[in-house]
């Protein structure tokens, strides 16, 4: 009797603490924190339907008060096996999003991991959906991740659609334009102030040297800025096919009651990679 006693003292915790998560959702969208209203998970299970019939790809959407302590890639990957998300080819994908905690994952099988690799959706967490999560607009959130992923799941994803060239080009720009400019301001400060005829034409000499030199370093250098850009570009290509690979899984709200319910069984029985972030 004691001994019963104890293992229920001891593991009585762990039983409270677990978190309980529908196990087969009705809908691509459970919200168990109640942070979405009808119309909003009405918009995005339409929206996740809709993309299933096109690509055949799943996308689940989890949304829970708390981990309750649980590690978040560990939860995630339970769900992704329980839910079976994604068809045969594991192309299927899992938003969670656990508002106490202020963290959210995306969690990808192994079929959309070319399309979607870690790398991108780090960028569409922190870019499009971790600033609305700050201003507490959960659904703009979630709506503008999915519109990002959406694409990418169609299109091929290229490392240097993720970087801003605006700051390079700005700096090229500027150095084009002053460089010459001193150069002039040089050449009339010299001729001015040496009045020995050598000393003038050495002068002119150097500056001439300035203006033709140093334009053509730089010339070089962005001449090799953009054979960089291009090798990145022609590299090789991230496996897997950029337009049926996502998969909109269903998760269903307890409280919504939307009419485009999950109609598929998905085949996916584990997640490939994923990224998480908090804000």
């Amino acid at each position: 009797m004691y001994k019963l006693a104890y293992i229920i003292f001891f593991f009585l915790p762990l039983f409270l603490t677990a978190q309980s998560f529908p196990e087969k959702p009705a809908n691509y969208v459970t919200d168990n924190a109640d942070i979405l209203t009808a119309s909003e998970e009405s918009s995005l299970n339409n929206k996740l339907a809709t993309f299933e019939k096109q690509t055949t790809n799943q996308f689940f959407i989890y949304i829970a008060p708390s981990l309750n302590g649980q590690e978040m890639s560990a939860l995630c990957q339970e769900i992704f096996y329980k839910w079976k998300i994604g068809t045969k080819n594991n192309n299927g994908l899992l938003i969670a999003v656990f508002v106490n905690d202020q963290k959210f994952r995306i969690h990808t099988g192994y079929g959309l991991e070319g399309a979607l690799p870690d790398l991108l959706t780090k960028h569409i967490q922190d870019n499009e959906m971790r600033p609305y999560f700050k201003n507490n607009n959960y659904y703009s959130g979630i709506d503008k991740g999915i519109d990002k992923l959406i694409y990418y799941s169609k299109n091929e994803f290229k490392p240097e659609d993720l970087k801003d060239y605006s700051e390079e080009i700005k700096f090229w720009l500027i150095y084009f334009a002053n460089v010459p400019l001193l150069a002039l301001v040089l050449y009339f400060f010299l001729r001015n102030k040496s009045k020995n005829e050598s000393t003038k034409k050495t002068s002119l000499l150097v500056v001439a040297c300035i203006c033709v030199l140093i334009p053509f370093i730089g010339g070089v250098g962005l001449l090799m800025m953009l054979v960089f850009m291009k090798e990145i570009r022609m590299g090789p290509r991230a496996n897997g096919s950029g337009s049926g690979s996502s998969s909109t899984s269903s998760s269903s709200s307890s409280s919504s009651s939307s009419g485009s319910g999950f109609s598929g069984g998905g085949g996916g029985s584990s997640g490939g990679g994923g990224s998480s972030s908090d804000w």
